[in-house]
C-alpha cells in the first residue's frame, strides 16, 4: 500500500511541475522580441547556414514557421501566426518599411528584413534563403503578435541606425532630431550614429527670440514658414500613408486615368507611381508626395487627365508585370509544394509519366517524371516546371508515354485471337476415330499480363493426349482379337501362351508410357509454376516517398 501511495504522490508532483512550466512558457512567449531583433535573427540563420528540419524550432535546425517561433515564441504554425497578427495587408499594395514583418504565402512564411529583401527557411534542398520579396510570390505581410515594433524613434538594425516616423523608417530625406541634423539614404540608413537613441524629432515653435526688430521679424517669418512647411509635411499623403484620404486619392487618380490598380486605402509603390504621373502632367514638382497645393489641383475641375497613349502604355506595363508574375509563380522545382503541383502530377499520371501517389509535393519521383516528359516533348531538360513545360503539359499536343501500352494488352489480345483460330481448325477426335493423333503445339506464354496459366493449359493438353493413346490402343487390341476369332476353326478360341505374353507386354508398355507422361507433366507444371510466381513478385513497383510538408 505504501509503495502505491509513493507512486501516486510522485506522479502528482510531476504533473504539477509540468503544468507550472506550461503556464510560465505561455506567459513568456508573448511579445518577447522586437522587429529588428527578429530580422537580425533571420539574417544570422542565413549567414550561419542553418539546416531546414521539418518541425524544427531551435537555433540551427528550423522549418519556416520555426524560424520565427525560435526567436519570439507565440503561435507555432504559419497560418496561426498570420491569423493572430496585430495588423496585416496585401503585398501587392506594397510592403511597409518595417524590419521583422512576417511574410505569408499559402503553406509558407518568411521574415522581411528591409530594403525589399526577405529570409525564409524553404526546404531540405535549399535550406535558409535570402532573396528579394519579388522572387517568392508572397501574398500577405503581417505584424507578429509576439513582436513589438517601433512607431516613432531610433532603431538599430544590423549595425546601422534607422529612424521611424508613423510606424515606418525614413528614406531619402533629412530630419533634425535632438538638435542634430541627420540624413537618411534610399535604404533608410542614417549618415551618422545618433547621440541620443531616445531623442525624437519635434516641431519647431513659432515664437520669436529676443534681439533686433529686423532679426526678430526675419526669425519669426522663417519659423512661421518652417512651421507651415512642417504642418504641410505632416498632413501630406506619401508612401506608407493609409486611411480614407488615400482611398479618396486613389479613386480620383483612377477617374483621371493615372491609377489602374486596386483601391486599397494604402499609399504603396503603385499609388506613388500613379501620383508622380499626375504631378508630371500637372507641371508641379514630381516627388510622389501629395501635398496641399497638389491635392487642390487633383480635385479641381481643371485637373489634367492621362493621355490615351499614356494609359495604354500603363495597361501594357501592368499586363507585362502580370505575365511576369504568373511566369514566376509557375516555376516549380524540387522541394516546392502546392495545388498547382497536384494538377501537374495528375496530368503527368494521365500521360503515363508519373506512376506514384499524387501528393502535391515536388519530390525526386516528380522531378524524374518531368525530365521524361521534357525529353519526349523536345523541351530543355531542367527537371523543373516552368512556363514552357506547363504550357506543353496542358496543351492538346502533349506527347504521351506509350511504353506501358505497347508491352501489355495488344500482345495478349493477339495471342487470344490466334488460339481461338487454332481451336476452330483442330479436328474432332470423336468425329474421326481412325485419324492419327497429333500433338498440338503448346501456346506460348505471354510476356506480361496473361489471362490463363500456360502451365495448367499445357498439362491439360498432355492429359488429353494420354487419353487418346489409351483409346487407340484399346481399338487396336479389339481389332487384333477380332481377326484371331475370324481365322479360328473352332467356336472356342484358345489363346496360346505366346499370345498371352504379347498382350501382357503391350499393356505393360502402355502403363509405363502413361506413367512417364504424367510424371513429365507434373515436373513441368511445378517448375513453370515457380517461375510464374517469381516473375510476378519481381514486377512490384516502388511508390513515391511521403513528401515533407512545410509545417
Amino acid at each position: 500500500m505504501k509503495k502505491h501511495l509513493k507512486k501516486i504522490i510522485t506522479i502528482a508532483v510531476a504533473l504539477v511541475i509540468l503544468a507550472s512550466v506550461c503556464v510560465v512558457g505561455s506567459l513568456t512567449s508573448h511579445a518577447s522580441g522586437t522587429g529588428a531583433g527578429l530580422a537580425e535573427w533571420a539574417l544570422n540563420a542565413y549567414n550561419s547556414n542553418w539546416k531546414y528540419v521539418y518541425g524544427g524550432s531551435s537555433a540551427g535546425a528550423v522549418d519556416c514557421s520555426g524560424l520565427i517561433y525560435s526567436y519570439c515564441g507565440g503561435a507555432r504554425v504559419g497560418s496561426a501566426q498570420l491569423s493572430s497578427a496585430t495588423s496585416s495587408g496585401n503585398v501587392s499594395a506594397g510592403i511597409p518599411r518595417v524590419h521583422g514583418l512576417g511574410l505569408y504565402q499559402p503553406g509558407h512564411v518568411g521574415v522581411y528584413v528591409g530594403n525589399g529583401m526577405a529570409v525564409d527557411a524553404r526546404n531540405e534542398h535549399y535550406g535558409v534563403c535570402y532573396e528579394s520579396t519579388a522572387s517568392k510570390g508572397w501574398t500577405k505581410w503581417f505584424k507578429l503578435s509576439a513582436v513589438s515594433y517601433v512607431n516613432n524613434g531610433w532603431e538599430k538594425f544590423n549595425g546601422n541606425y534607422y529612424y521611424y516616423e508613423d510606424g515606418q523608417y525614413l528614406v531619402s530625406t533629412s530630419r533634425t532630431i535632438g538638435g542634430e541634423q541627420y540624413t537618411f539614404s534610399s535604404s533608410g540608413i542614417s549618415d551618422r550614429i545618433p547621440d541620443d537613441m531616445g531623442a525624437v524629432a519635434k516641431k519647431k515653435s513659432g515664437s520669436a527670440s529676443s534681439g533686433s526688430s529686423s532679426k526678430s521679424n526675419s526669425s519669426s517669418a522663417s519659423k512661421s514658414s518652417s512651421s507651415a512647411s512642417s504642418s504641410s509635411s505632416s498632413s501630406a499623403l506619401k508612401l506608407g500613408s493609409s486611411g480614407d484620404k488615400v482611398t479618396k486619392l486613389q479613386n480620383r487618380l483612377t477617374e483621371l486615368g493615372f491609377y489602374n490598380d486596386m483601391v486599397t486605402g494604402y499609399f504603396g509603390e503603385a499609388t506613388q507611381a500613379a501620383y508622380k504621373k499626375f504631378q508630371k502632367a500637372a507641371g508641379v514638382t514630381v516627388d510622389g508626395i501629395a501635398g496641399k497645393s497638389d491635392l487642390e489641383i487633383l480635385y479641381s475641375d481643371n485637373a489634367p487627365k492621362a493621355s490615351s497613349a499614356s494609359a495604354k502604355k500603363s495597361d501594357e506595363d501592368k499586363q507585362g508585370e502580370k505575365q511576369e508574375e504568373e511566369s514566376k509563380e509557375r516555376l516549380y522545382r524540387l522541394g516546392d509544394s502546392g495545388d498547382e503541383i497536384v494538377e501537374a502530377q495528375t496530368k503527368l499520371k494521365e500521360l503515363g509519366y508519373y506512376d506514384a501517389e499524387v501528393t502535391g509535393y515536388f519530390g525526386e519521383v516528380t522531378e524524374q517524371s518531368v525530365l521524361a516528359f521534357q525529353t519526349a516533348n523536345n523541351i530543355t531538360n531542367t527537371g523543373a516546371i516552368g512556363e514552357e513545360t506547363w504550357a506543353a503539359l496542358f496543351s492538346g499536343n502533349a506527347v504521351k508515354n506509350e511504353k506501358t501500352e505497347e508491352e501489355t494488352q495488344p500482345e495478349t489480345e493477339a495471342e487470344t485471337e490466334q488460339a481461338a483460330a487454332e481451336a476452330e481448325t483442330e479436328p474432332d477426335a470423336d468425329a474421326n476415330p481412325e485419324a492419327e493423333t497429333q500433338e498440338q503445339p503448346a501456346a506460348q506464354p505471354a510476356t506480361t499480363a496473361v489471362r490463363v496459366n500456360p502451365v495448367v493449359e499445357k498439362a491439360e493438353d498432355n492429359i488429353a493426349a494420354v487419353k487418346q493413346v489409351v483409346e487407340k490402343t484399346n481399338k487396336l487390341n479389339k481389332k487384333a482379337l477380332s481377326k484371331l476369332n475370324d481365322n479360328s476353326d473352332s467356336k472356342t478360341v484358345s489363346v496360346t501362351s505366346d499370345e498371352k505374353n504379347t498382350n501382357f507386354v503391350l499393356w505393360l508398355l502402355l502403363v509405363l508410357g502413361a506413367a512417364a507422361i504424367i510424371t513429365g507433366v507434373m515436373f513441368t507444371y511445378n517448375r513453370r509454376s515457380s517461375a510464374y510466381s517469381g516473375s510476378r513478385s519481381k514486377g512490384s513497383k516502388k511508390k513515391d516517398e511521403v513528401p515533407v510538408r512545410y509545417w
